[in-house]
């Protein structure tokens, strides 16, 4: 059987992230200043802290959000899904050093064809992994009918374009120049930091996202900029 072009980029992306596992979450908190933490709890302060609800961690990594919120969040039972094993694995571990492993259940799945029945979550987040789905709408599609009705989308995502044009112009050399020579240096993998910047240069809009959500069917779509916008806070809501 021919494979599709979609499995084949997902192959391709799920290689990436595998190679650079191993010193993903150093590269990602030296890269941000440690300011990656900052938006997580951003996210975090919009989840209820002591109800039981069920939440699904899409493009969970590292598993970072996912234990983030198993800690804040007591009630909390939570699905985090990544098509990178050796990512998986990390988070695993770093789950049961952090003893809420019991609260979190890490497997590999594409957001394209979730495992899960309909209605099934009152919660979704993403945190920077949307920009690397192969079909956004698809992949928006398949979260919206996992979530219950009145269930709550979060994402976090990096925003091509700062607010201030002082900001834009030293975000740009930041991009192009040293992210690729720092996480090169410490990951050994310069092509995979190379991407990242190309691949939130060409993310779409924050207008475009926040459009295509409400087209699936979202409603109170909105989205925050965060840090001048580098970061954009985006939630919407299943009707």
């Amino acid at each position: 059987m021919m494979e599709t072009n979609i499995n084949k980029e997902s192959s391709s992306i799920a290689s990436m992230f595998d190679g650079i596992a191993h010193s993903y979450d150093k590269v990602n908190h030296i890269l941000s200043f440690n300011m990656d933490k900052r938006w997580r709890k951003r996210l975090i302060k919009y989840l209820p802290k002591k109800h039981s609800i069920k939440i699904l961690d899409v493009a969970t990594g590292t598993g970072d959000l996912a234990i983030m919120m198993a800690k804040n969040c007591k009630g909390a039972k939570i699905r985090a899904i990544d098509i990178s094993e050796n990512m998986l694995e990390i988070a695993k571990e770093k789950a049961y050093k952090a003893k809420v492993d019991d609260k979190i259940l890490f497997q590999k799945a594409n957001v394209e064809s979730l495992p899960f029945d309909d209605n099934t979550f009152e919660y979704c987040t993403i945190s920077f992994g949307i920009r690397n789905f192969e079909n956004i709408n698809k992949s928006l599609t398949e979260i919206y009918r996992c979530l219950k009705p009145g269930g709550k989308l979060f994402i976090l995502e990096f925003g091509n374009k700062p607010t201030s044009k002082f900001v834009q112009f030293f975000y740009k050399i930041y991009s192009k120049i040293w992210i690729p020579f720092i996480g090169g240096i410490i990951s050994h993998n310069t092509s995979a930091y190379k991407y990242l910047p190309v691949s939130i240069s060409e993310f779409v809009h924050r207008r475009e996202l926040s459009r295509q959500l409400k087209h699936i069917g979202f409603g109170a779509v909105n989205y925050k900029k965060l840090t001048n916008g580098i970061v954009i806070f985006y939630e919407g809501v299943k009707l």
